[in-house]
Parts: structure tokens; sequence; C-alpha cells
């Protein structure tokens, strides 16, 4: 094949008449046989075909000539230079760009798969993406746009419509591929674009602020439709047509919408790339997912106390117990602050758990009962069996007592308001010292700072926010039961809901923020806590924070409610005062 920046795409009068529609069997430059229509994209209709030089499918993309404008001859020459330095398994290898009777032809690599789109729509209709699967592609485009940006191009129309998903021979999802690229940028940069309409060489769903009101296409408008991208996929629900006004910036309307199961970072990196600020939108280099199959290739060692080695072969759990290689961390107990911390050991299979002095673990907290529960090394766990107490056992979020806790090394169970930590270094560890120094100023419930730490982290904040010359605001919350306000001695439900409520509140208004500024937060009651927000204006706190109520509390059990009232921070006020409400 002539390469493309050696011709031009003039065409003979020959060329110019009507050429028969195409259809299966037809031939284009006497060397590409069409086999199927692939569908309409972009700029023009994707056709798979077969190269007789070569003998490979290849895909064929005929630039419509229609969508051409003066001045695309040379973009094109130019781009095509720079999308063929473009190597990267995450993105469509372009192989040469020519002219052809039917118009300008574009010839790419062949992916087999499915569109992200079509994809989506398969995998909504099964319940959605699980959070592997989803890293897993997400991972893969945010590779492929940053293999693109590297050699400063821009795809100008980054859509699900635009990323093909490959599967392996065991039908798993093997790789995302981005198609479509390195095009647009100059179209839209030369369309003449009416008052009103949408910006060309793009889709307007996709299209960042920016580029709706000027129209160029650029790599802030590819990141911001790599956010949206990533959310549509993870949430199963396209987007609002960009185009049209929007009541609010789209990372606020979708604030909610995302589903549990990625981690806060995970979820604040989508929610950056939908800033309507292009100069906080992060590049697709830094953004990162987990990607299941790297720890397949990649192994990467952590060095690590194990909680158990497990037995020898050839001998027994029992035998193999090494007492005082364990220990029970308690982080919380409402009737004993001298409590938490404390490491107990548990230095033999089964030990009993409760007040009274006749077990084997006694706990100072009203709440536990004299025998509350057994613990019990069973298959490489401890299994913390209930026996009836009064107030009950629950592990992590969960409002329903449990019979039987399984727990392994990091997880958190609870008895009463006792709440305990499995860990596994020892007294003399300095692990243990950092971790009683950080329990001294932390509330173990919510891991809230405790009231007098607060209220000094508060004094910091107030000087700080003076200096950076920027707003401050107290957001304060509490749980309500069924018709009365706080209750000074709160149930167990009240405490649980509580923890839950503080923990997801302080998500939320991180993700909400989107600032390198850390929330300041604190428990300041019984069920009362405080949120220091640096940065916010006056209204839009108050709209984060009704946000943010909202969001809480259909997460909390019947009967009770989650109430939050809001104070700024004048200069030279005592910022110590704003914490309690009147």
């Amino acid at each position: 094949m002539t390469p493309f920046f050696e011709t031009s795409f003039g065409m003979t009068e020959t060329q110019r008449s009507t050429p028969p529609p195409i259809s299966h069997g037809t031939v284009i430059n006497d060397r590409y046989e069409i086999r199927q229509s692939l569908g309409k994209r972009g700029m023009g209709e994707v056709f798979l075909a077969y190269d007789r030089a070569t003998q490979q499918p290849v895909a064929l993309k005929i630039v419509r000539e229609e969508a051409r404008m003066p001045g695309d001859d040379e973009a094109l020459r130019q781009e095509l230079i720079l999308a063929r330095s473009v190597s990267n398994p995450n993105v469509c290898r372009v192989h040469d760009l020519s002219p052809s009777a039917y118009g300008p032809i574009l010839v790419m690599e062949h992916i087999t798969g499915q569109t992200l789109h079509t994809h989506i729509r398969r995998k909504k209709a099964q319940g959605g993406y699980t959070s592997d699967e989803f890293r897993r592609i997400a991972s893969d485009i945010c590779q492929g746009v940053a293999a693109i940006h590297a050699t400063g191009l821009v795809h100008g129309d980054l859509k699900p419509g635009n990323v093909m998903v490959t599967s392996n021979p065991d039908g798993s999802i093997g790789k995302a591929v981005v198609l479509d690229f390195g095009f647009a940028k100059e179209r839209a940069r030369l369309s003449a674009r009416r008052p009103g309409a949408p910006p060309d060489g793009g889709t307007p769903n996709y299209m960042a602020p920016e580029r709706i009101r000027s129209g160029g296409a650029s790599i802030e408008d590819d990141l911001y439709a790599l956010g949206l991208t990533l959310w549509e996929m993870w949430t199963c629900r396209v987007p609002e047509p960009g185009y049209k006004p929007r009541a609010k910036p789209m990372r606020q309307q979708i604030m909610f919408d995302v589903p549990a199961g990625l981690s806060v970072d995970e979820i604040k990196q989508i929610f950056r790339c939908l800033s309507d600020d292009a100069a906080q939108r992060l590049p697709a280099r830094h953004l990162r997912f987990f990607n299941p199959v790297q720890l397949t290739t990649n192994p990467v060692q952590v060095a690590r106390e194990r909680l158990d080695p497990g037995p020898p072969p050839g001998r027994s759990a029992q035998s193999a117990f090494t007492p005082g290689t364990q220990a029970l961390l308690a982080t919380f107990a409402t009737n004993a602050p001298e409590f938490v911390g404390e490491l107990i050991p548990l230095d033999r299979p089964m030990l009993s758990i409760g007040r009274r002095g006749d077990v084997d673990i006694v706990v100072p907290e009203a709440t536990v009962s004299g025998h509350h529960a057994n613990a019990k090394w069973q298959a490489g766990s401890w299994q913390i069996e209930d026996l009836g107490s009064t107030n009950g056992s629950y592990v992590e979020h969960t409002y329903e007592r449990k019979k039987v806790v399984n727990v392994m090394h990091g997880g958190e169970f609870q008895l009463g308001e006792l709440r305990l930590k499995l860990v596994s270094f020892g007294r003399e560890s300095p692990h243990h010292k950092r971790a009683r120094q950080y329990l001294a100023r932390r509330d173990g419930l919510t891991g809230l700072q405790l009231r007098d730490y607060f209220l000094k982290a508060l004094d910091e904040e107030a000087a700080y926010s003076e200096w950076i010359e920027q707003p401050l605001s107290i957001a304060r919350y509490e749980i309500r039961g069924p018709n009365r306000l706080v209750s000074d001695r709160p149930t167990i439900l009240e405490m649980l809901a509580f923890r839950r409520a503080a923990t997801r509140v302080i998500e939320l208004t991180d993700m909400l923020l989107l600032s390198l500024i850390a929330v300041t937060a604190g428990r300041t009651g019984p069920l009362r806590f405080a949120v220091c927000m640096t940065g916010p204006g006056p209204q839009e706190a108050r709209n984060l924070v009704e946000q943010v109520v909202g969001q809480v509390q259909g997460m909390l059990p019947e009967g009770l409610d989650l109430v939050a009232s809001i104070a700024r921070y004048e200069p030279g006020m005592n910022v110590r005062s704003l914490v309690d409400p009147a």
C-alpha cells in the first residue's frame, strides 16, 4: 500500500462518480474484501474486511465524504503518524490511511469481542459488574488512554461504544481495547458550529462542560469522558445529554448513584475526573484500579507476621497452636475507657469471655454479660460463639445479632458495646505502641477524634482557614430516636447505627469535597459528632450536608433519624463555640 502521507485525497473524475453500494464481497482498492458491517462510529462506518496482501482480517473505517472539511487532509496526515507510534495492548493499532472511491479509508487492527456499550447492557441484565471485573476493565481503559495521551494525541470521542471488550476461551473477561482515537481533535477545532448546536467530532453525552462551550477537544475533555465511562460501567446507567444546560455539575448528580464495592480512593478518582475544573482532573496515568491480572503476573510479596502458620504436615491444629502469638485488641468500651487498647493474649485454642471473674478473659464493660461468648481456634480462624448474652454479639456494620462470628486477621466484632479487633503483633511490638497512641485520641466505636482532641484540631483548622483565606463550616450531626432527642444512655441498636452513620458521613463528605484538605471530625456527645469542612462556601456546604443526610438516612433502622445543622466560622470567633448547637 502506498503510504498515506505520500498521496493526496484529490480525486479524479472517475473516483468522483458514484461507486456501487458496499456489501459482502465488495473489494476496495483491489485489496480489501468486505465481509460485514460492524456499525457506524464517529466519522464513518466500520467494516470487517479481509486484507488480501497480508491475508489477515482488518477493520476498515470509511470516512464519510460529507464529514470531511477543509484542512482535514493535513490534519489526518499528521495524526496518523502519531497514531502509528502508539504501541499498547489496550489501544487498537492503526495501520494505514488511504484514498478510495468511497472516501478516505482508515485501516485498523481487528479486535474480536463486544463494545463496552453492549457489554454493559449484558452485564446489567446479570446484576452488573463485580468489583474485580470492573477493576480489570477500568485498568485496561486507563492504560490505553494514558498511552494515547503520552504521544500528544487526544481521543476526542471516548465512550463505551469506542471500547472493545474481548473474551478468554473460558468465557471470562479478556482485555479492554480503546478504539477510534486520534482524529477528533483537529476536526472539532476546524468545525463551524451553529449557535446552540453540540460540538462536532464527539458525543455530547460524554463531553466536558468546557468543550460544550468552546467545541475544542482536549486531554482534559478525554479525562471527563473517561470518568463518565467508568461511572456508566459501574452503575449500568447512561449519562444525560451533555450539551443541554445542566442544573448542577455531573459529579453532584451521580454522587449517590455509585453502589458499594469500590474503595473510597477509587470513587474519588472517578469523581476527580468529573470535576468542572479541568485542572483538577487526574491524568489517566495516575488513575489506579486494582487489576487482578497484575497479581498473577507480577505478584507482590508483603512481609507480614502471619496470624498462624497452620499445622505442619501430619500434625493437628490443636498440637500446632502456639500460646501467646494471638491477641485481641480492644478498641472501644463505653464504661471502661482504661480498657481501650489493651492486648489480651489468646494463649489457648478455647477461651471464655465475659464480665465475671470465673471466665478466661474478663472485660470490665457493663454491656458484656457475665458469660458472654466463647472464642475457639478452628480451621485457621477464631470462631466467636455467643452464649445467649443479654446485649448480643455483632460483626462489622450489621444490626443483626449473631450466634457465631468467624474472625480472621484484622477482623472486628462487637460484644455488647465492646468492640474488639484481631491482631497478630505482641505486647512488645512497636505496632502495639503506635496503636495505643492512636486509640488514646480516637473513639473506638467510630474512629472519630475524642472531644478534647477534636477541639484542639478545630483551633488549628480555624487558623489555617484564615491563612489560606478559605471559608470554614462545621456540620453537626446527631442520631435521634422516636419522640425524643438524644438519650444519655443509648441502646445497642443506637450505638451500632451511630457507628455506621458516622463512618458513612465521613466517607461521603470526603468524596464530595474532593479536596487535598483532610476532613476533620470528632465525637461530641453520646450520639453526636461534628465534621469540619474547609473550602466550600456557605451554600455549597449546606447542599453537601443535605445530600449526605439524605443518603445516610436510608441506612438507619426504622425509628432512628440522622439530623444535621451547620454553622459558619468567621475570623475572630471562638471556633469551639460552634460545636454544640444551642
